[in-house]
């Protein structure tokens, strides 16, 4: 017993002159209003992906402007989640975690296969799943600002309608959509980086045919890759629901086909084109957006439905959302993973038995428990639209202009912040 008593007490020496030493040489580098930036900070941005700096290792003018690059993007990060704090603005957790189940498929693997995987190549399954946090509210807020900025002319979109080709509304996809995530006013050698990196995947697809974009990945990209790395599964999509970016690859685009790398103001995006099909579209077209929530059938609870009709009842009555009713008010071990996701699509592509239910429902009324796809569901509409071929145009081309729109018009919200901001950069 004595043995052990001294083993850990030399253990608990020894760490803290570790950490002794670690905290006397990292140091406080920014001032930003109430928050602090750390070297180290800044340091283990710069080697988020060890390729950006492989080249200016050994240059030290290069490394320094490098650094203050980093620098520069952590202080804008840190502006942006002070107006996420003051403005109380937070993401559903349930869509976190749908985001990393998600990167987990991506990688074949369960979420615990994923947490282990995570931990055996060196990273912290909780600051990884933080910094996806951030990373989503991130986009939240700035879309925020987007929509209540951005002034879109009518000649402009009609300018846009003009120079697009002729769509075939009848053409329907089911894709695979990478996306590589870049910070705000990301520097060239960020955007060469991954670039190249999606052009490594394009080439070894080209060369084995039989290969798919999820080998891929697993093979080549890094645990510095995987923190950056967004994916996104669809269902059957029709051509109105892709962003025009992709329209000039998706006129001749043939199954199996990779698009990209594309960049855009998220980040740089790889399209796997997983299947395509002709369905005659019918105009005008009715747009659900639509909250689906509930559990597989995997949840063995036999009074799920009579759960979900609690929760339809606690929704509906206190004006809140299921995120926040499950979390407070129905604790077992299948609504704690339970599946909650936004639906955006034509009404005619649900199933049958969505569909019927969906027309009975005014906006914000939530359906009775229906069993659909693999589980117990709940539908609540959200909103719903009708629109003509004419009127589709005028959408895609709206939404790619404020696409477009959206670096010019984030530089001067983050001047405005900065202004009035309290900002100061320790040497």
């Amino acid at each position: 017993m004595k043995f052990w008593k001294t083993l850990i007490l030399i253990f608990i020496i020894n760490t803290n002159i570790v950490f002794g030493e670690m905290k006397t040489t990292d140091k406080i580098v920014a001032l930003v209003n109430h928050h602090i930036i750390l070297d180290s900070d800044v340091r283990n941005s710069m080697y988020m992906i060890q390729e950006r700096i492989s080249n200016i290792d050994n240059n030290e003018l290069q490394y320094v402007i490098y650094y203050q690059q980093i620098l520069d993007q952590l202080i804008t990060d840190k502006l942006i989640f002070q107006v996420a704090t003051q403005q109380e603005i937070t993401n559903n957790y349930t869509q976190l975690n749908q985001a990393i189940y998600r990167i987990a498929n991506l990688y074949d693997m369960t979420l615990n296969q994923f947490r282990t995987y995570l931990y055996n190549i060196g990273l912290n399954y909780e600051k990884y799943c933080t910094q996806q946090y951030q990373d989503m509210l991130k986009i939240s807020i700035c879309n925020r600002i987007i929509y209540h900025r951005a002034n879109i002319l009518t000649n402009e979109i009609n300018k846009v309608v003009s120079q697009s080709k002729i769509i075939d509304f009848n053409k329907q996809f089911k894709l695979r959509h990478i996306t590589f995530s870049l910070p705000i006013q990301p520097t060239q050698n960020q955007i060469n980086t991954i670039e190249c990196f999606a052009r490594l995947l394009i080439k070894e697809k080209e060369f084995n045919k039989n290969s798919n974009i999820k080998k891929l990945i697993r093979l080549y990209s890094t645990k510095d890759m995987l923190q950056i790395i967004k994916v996104q599964e669809t269902e059957w999509i029709s051509w109105q629901d892709i962003p025009i970016i992709f329209d000039q690859y998706l006129q001749t685009i043939e199954k199996g086909d990779i698009i990209g790398p594309i960049l855009s103001h998220d980040g740089i995006h790889l399209v796997e084109v997983k299947d395509i099909r002709y369905k005659q579209l019918m105009f005008p077209v009715t747009k659900i957006k639509a909250k689906i929530f509930g559990v597989k059938d995997s949840c063995k609870n036999i009074n799920v439905v009579k759960q979900l009709l609690q929760i339809k009842e606690l929704v509906e009555k206190n004006n809140t959302t299921f995120d926040i009713i499950t979390k407070e008010k129905l604790k077992n071990i299948c609504f704690d993973n339970y599946e909650e996701d936004i639906i955006y699509k034509d009404l005619d592509d649900f199933e049958p038995s969505i569909r019927k239910a969906l027309i009975t429902l005014k906006n914000n009324d939530i359906s009775m428990p229906m069993h659909i796809y693999n589980g117990w569901y709940l539908i609540q509409l959200i909103d719903f639209s009708v629109l003509d071929y004419t009127a589709i145009i005028h959408e895609r081309a709206y939404l790619h202009l404020l696409s477009k729109k959206f670096n010019e018009i984030m530089k001067y919200w983050i001047q405005e912040l900065r202004s009035a901001s309290y900002i100061k950069i320790l040497n």
